[in-house]
């Protein structure tokens, strides 16, 4: 079935803003409770109708492939089961109404995305209406808090109201004893569970709402939902509650809201270990960065990445004297994927990270084991110079070939960790992950670099990284954005370790912008930086130590 640049061409282009006209636009009268009807009994409204066996056909693997009910191909038989054959039952329309959270100090809304801070302006109304016959497709985050639920009762009449998925057939909310037409009354079995999308294109979440021929006890209900959760191993068939709880379906009312993938769904399924979609939506942010940069000549487009490189940072307490400052640092323990919005200083960057490898299939098993027979390349580089032209001259900053699955300390390291160096903000350190297809010479793998580079980055300077890319018949599957800060500690390195220049010409404002290349005369190729942006770096520094 279509993957995730389809996933992520579909939520970029949902609607947030209700439809053209239709039947349950203006009203749930006959006309709406007709035409969702219709919508109810279709075969081919979602995935898993008549579409399921073009999308996954006999073979396919995967959580976008599994259907836990097949005989079910539209929410009437998926939610009633196999043996109703029409909608007639359906004469009501559940009115859901969402209201949005937001920050009560007025700012934006945002969560923890696929290693960044996603952030989520409110652009629509704040309180909205699910309308079953729209096409518009809701997030997860938009649809993060219990609705108001409300329907037209019969008076002193009981219902049961259900909250379903009915992709995996999961219950997402149970209530018996309603009363009143309006879910905030009777007795909650199965809190509110807000709905999430694995990477199908839409997933159908309905409200569906029956009559009770007789008040229910509560912890009767439960040990039977209980039961039933067990059973079928945390799926839970509305055909199955509704016998065991004697429920009518001569007359019921639904609800169904479409719901689109989200980083905040995704990541949600990859903490609990179900799917990781998170490299499509990071290479497709990183697709659109590098693009805006100028391009790369040693990357493809569009970055189709399918493991998630996740990188993080830990080094003890140090003190060193830089610029004639001495400061001192506190432990560092940084995870990058969280901490994206924010700017790393090359101090918290100075010992060589750890990287976990997460692939988009988690569910059956752990990446150690899903990764096991598979070979990669792991470079962590500054292609900046390469930014828009044709020439490569990148600089190379870690190499580790031929690592098995994901034990990283496997690999054959061909160039050591060397922490950022640049005195710039912008740099495009990207850590990339390759697929190789057979093993790789440490000693061919080093020759890609140039030979006219200062000491202290011996052939890391001019590295031709799409050279060794093509040469090594690499696929890329995975990558991580470095942001980095330059601090005073990297003043320190750039004047009293690597000795790129004096300390008076690193402190006051002469130094290089890249570690320089030598020219065939053995000259530095040196470009001045500001004195003044020298000084706010070191004052930055200093703040930030006090604080």
């Amino acid at each position: 079935m279509s993957r995730v640049p389809a996933l992520l061409v579909l939520l970029l282009t949902t609607l947030s803003c209700v439809d053209a006209q239709n039947a349950c636009s203006v009203r749930h009268d006959t006309s709406c409770v007709v035409a969702v009807r219709s919508f109810y009994a279709s075969t081919s409204a979602f995935w898993f109708g008549t579409n399921f066996t073009t999308n996954c056909p006999p073979g396919t693997g995967g959580v976008l492939c599994t259907n836990p009910k097949p005989s079910g191909t539209s929410l009437l038989t998926r939610m009633l089961g196999n043996t109703t054959t029409d909608a007639d039952g359906l004469s009501f329309v559940v009115n859901v109404t969402y209201t949005i959270a937001v920050p009560p100090d007025g700012s934006d809304r945002t969560y923890p995305g696929c290693g960044r801070i996603v952030d989520v302006p409110l652009t629509g109304p704040q309180t909205f209406s699910i309308n079953t016959l729209d096409i518009t497709a809701y997030t997860s985050f938009d649809l993060a808090q219990q609705p108001e639920v409300t329907w037209p009762a019969e008076a002193n009449a009981l219902y049961t109201v259900i909250w379903y998925d009915a992709d995996p057939c999961f219950i997402h909310g149970l209530y018996v004893n309603v009363a009143g037409g309006r879910l905030d009354n009777g007795d909650t079995i199965v809190s509110y569970i807000e709905p999430g999308n694995p990477g199908h294109p839409i997933i159908p979440y309905v409200w569906i709402v029956f009559k009770q021929q007789r008040p229910l006890d509560a912890v009767s209900a439960k040990n039977i939902y209980d039961t039933l959760y067990s059973r079928g191993q945390w799926r839970v068939y509305v055909e199955d509650l509704v016998s065991q709880l004697e429920l009518s379906t001569q007359t019921y009312g639904v609800s169904v809201a479409k719901v689109s993938l989200d980083e905040y769904t995704t990541v949600l399924f990859r903490d609990v270990k179900i799917s990781n979609r998170c490299p499509g939506f990071y290479g497709h942010w990183l697709s659109n960065y590098i693009k805006q940069r100028g391009g790369l000549p040693s990357l493809p487009t569009p970055l189709n990445l399918s493991v998630s490189v996740d990188v993080s940072f830990t080094a003890p307490a140090i003190t060193y004297t830089s610029c004639g400052i001495v400061l001192q640092e506190s432990p560092v323990n940084i995870t990058v994927d969280y901490r994206s919005r924010d700017l790393l200083r090359s101090v918290e960057t100075r010992t060589s990270p750890r990287v976990s490898l997460v692939p988009v299939e988690i569910r059956d098993q752990p990446p150690s084991v899903t990764l096991r027979d598979k070979q990669y390349t792991l470079l962590m580089y500054d292609p900046t110079p390469e930014l828009g032209q044709t020439d490569q001259s990148a600089y190379i900053h870690w190499m580790v070939v031929n690592i098995r699955g994901t034990d990283i300390t496997s690999g054959d390291v061909v160039y050591n960790w060397l922490m950022p160096l640049s005195s710039r903000l912008n740099q495009l350190y990207l850590f990339a992950l390759f697929e190789q297809r057979a093993s790789i010479s440490t000693t061919n793998a080093g020759s890609f670099g140039g030979t006219e580079c200062h000491p202290f980055i011996d052939r890391r300077c001019k590295f031709r990284a799409g050279d060794f890319i093509r040469y090594n018949n690499l696929s890329l599957v995975g990558m991580r954005y470095l942001r980095v800060i330059p601090d005073t500690y990297r003043q320190y390195v750039a004047y009293a370790v690597a000795q790129f220049a004096s300390m008076n010409q690193v402190c006051w404002g002469q130094e290089t912008e890249h570690p320089p290349c030598l020219t065939s005369t053995g000259s530095s190729q040196a470009k001045p930086i500001g004195i003044i942006m020298t000084l706010l770096t070191v004052l930055a520094s200093c703040l930030t130590s006090i604080n």
